[in-house]
Parts: structure tokens; C-alpha cells; sequence
């Protein structure tokens, strides 16, 4: 049993901080969540559990962390489909590169894994999705309304999103039969998605 932190005011989260535990991403690709202890994390942090107990409590703690800063990074999206930014010669292109950025160093099993053992963590992924996916279906509603998309079913584009996002994402029975990822799988997709959609 590794020691168990003593309660105590942590320190301020800092940029040197995240870019610390944003690190640890690519590392975790396939790895089983479950068994890492603080131990495991502080190694491949790079830190010593001392160094880490000043910021974080516990490994719940460190994923709800990593998960909100990437969340926050892919809110960007928000200004690249809202109705001012919206224009007849938009591109698909700026927000693919805010997701395929967001999905960097990330891997379905990750995800899963991440559902699994750290339910607060992948919370905070659900909301952002499904908030996504209400934000999308208002944007294909308005370029449909304003001529920039084709007439096609708001209901069955949403429908395709949904499964998209909710499920393939952590489908590695998939991209483990496909030299696809994360990134490019996104890339594809939206390219596919709006390339069809665009007059």
C-alpha cells in the first residue's frame, strides 16, 4: 500500500502544472487505468509523489484534472460555429483542426478505460459531447436556413453525429483493426460530413 496523502491546502494549478500532467496523455494510450497507483503516475510524470501530493489528493483527482484542462482546450469550438462567425465561404477545416487537435494523444482504449475506472472524469467528457452535439445540430439547422448547407434531415445529421461521437470514439475493437486514429479518424469524418453538406 502506498502512503495516503495527508489532508492539507494543495497549491494553485499553474501552467507548468498542466503541461506536466497533459504529458502523461501519450502515455496512457493503452494503458489499464485500474492498476495505476500514485506511485505509477509520479514515475511516469516524471515527479516525485511529494512534488504531486502539492497539487493533487488523489489519481481520481489527476484525470478529472487532465480530462477538464482537454475540455476546456476543444471549447474553442464554440466560436468557430457560432451565427456570428458564420459566413457563405466557411471552411469544416478550422473546426477539424480544434477537434483532431482535442483528440491528440488519446486513444479509445484510453477512453474507455477512462469511463470505467474514473466515472467523475468521463463525466466531464459526456457533458462536453453532448453539448457538442446540441451545438451541431443548431449549426447544420442555421447553414440550412441560410443557404450554406444543403436541405438534408437536421434529425438523421444529428443522429449520424450521436453515433459518432457516443460510440465509435470508444470503439478500440475498431481502430484496432484499422491503422486509423483518434486524429485521423475526426479528420475524416468531418471533411466527409461538411465536403457533402457545403453547396
Amino acid at each position: 500500500m502506498g502512503r495516503k496523502s495527508i489532508a492539507k491546502d494543495r497549491k494553485e494549478k499553474n501552467k507548468k502544472v498542466e503541461k506536466w500532467t497533459q504529458a502523461l496523455l501519450p502515455k496512457l494510450k493503452n494503458a489499464d487505468l485500474g492498476n495505476l497507483t500514485m506511485d505509477n503516475l509520479a514515475i511516469l510524470m516524471n515527479k516525485s509523489k511529494s512534488t504531486i501530493y502539492q497539487y493533487f489528493t488523489t489519481k481520481e483527482e489527476i484525470f478529472e484534472y487532465i480530462t477538464q484542462v482537454r475540455v476546456d482546450q476543444l471549447n474553442t469550438y464554440k466560436n468557430e460555429i457560432s451565427g456570428d462567425n458564420l459566413q457563405l465561404d466557411y471552411h469544416y477545416q478550422a473546426l477539424a483542426s480544434i477537434l483532431t487537435e482535442g483528440a491528440k494523444d488519446i486513444s479509445p482504449i484510453y477512453l474507455k478505460q477512462l469511463q470505467k475506472h474514473y466515472p467523475d472524469a468521463w463525466k466531464i467528457i459526456e457533458d462536453f459531447l453532448n453539448e457538442l452535439l446540441i451545438d451541431l445540430k443548431q449549426f447544420y439547422v442555421f447553414g440550412i436556413k441560410n443557404g450554406l448547407f444543403k436541405s438534408v434531415s437536421v434529425d438523421l445529421l444529428a443522429k449520424l453525429d450521436e453515433y459518432f461521437i457516443m460510440q465509435l470514439i470508444t470503439d478500440h475493437s475498431f481502430f484496432s483493426q484499422t491503422k486509423e486514429t483518434m486524429e485521423s479518424v475526426i479528420k475524416d469524418y468531418m471533411s466527409l460530413k461538411f465536403e457533402g453538406l457545403t453547396k
